[in-house]
């Protein structure tokens, strides 16, 4: 006798057997992280999250894991945004500012900025809220409510949801067709 549909769409068998197939083997989610680690693309996506009264604002869950117990708040490499970096990428920012101090001592300064915005051993509470320092908040995102939390391929950037818009629109018009300024790079990369 053929499998019949339930009330889901789905065959005969219970609904429970057929979410269970969808759900990846043991293992495979750990295949595909490891995967994310190697090519350093941690974190993608972009989220509208608000800042609540006491500063704490909910980091998605799907960024939590790849951040690990503690991580560290900081600027962006452009020092125009907030920053949320693995302990590992942090390190290798703050390595990247240290060698440029060997090219030119101006850049000293860039690493007293990097480190003075820079909170190690940040964490989130049980409900996945971050508190935002005070100084971070007003400096880069202007105690806005709402912000955009977006992947930045190995942190997670912070900007207010308006500057978010923002970056859109600019790309939009910088970019209006990304697949011809892919193809003209490949092509100067073959020349």
């Amino acid at each position: 006798m053929p499998d019949q549909e339930n009330k889901d769409g789905l065959t005969g068998r219970p609904p429970e057997a057929d979410r269970a197939e969808a759900q990846p083997a043991s293992g495979q989610g750990q295949d595909l992280r490891s995967l994310y680690q190697k090519s350093r693309c941690l974190f993608s996506g972009s989220y509208i999250h608000g800042i609540d009264a006491k500063g704490r604002l909910i980091i998605p869950a799907t960024f939590r894991e790849d951040l690990g117990p503690k991580f560290v708040v900081a600027p962006t490499p452009d020092f125009q945004a907030v920053a949320i970096y693995p302990v590992e990428e942090w390190i290798r920012q703050e390595e990247k500012l240290e060698a440029l101090a060997d090219l030119d001592a101006r850049a000293i300064r860039l690493i007293n900025q990097f480190s003075k915005y820079s909170y190690k051993d940040s964490e989130t509470d049980l409900q996945g809220r971050l508190l935002l320092p005070q100084k971070m908040r007003s400096k880069y995102l202007d105690n806005v409510r709402d912000v955009e939390i977006s992947g930045a391929k190995t942190y997670i950037r912070i900007v207010s949801a308006e500057a978010g818009e923002e970056e859109d629109e600019l790309f939009n018009k910088d970019f209006p067709d990304p697949l011809a300024f892919i193809a003209e790079l490949q092509q100067r990369g073959r020349s």
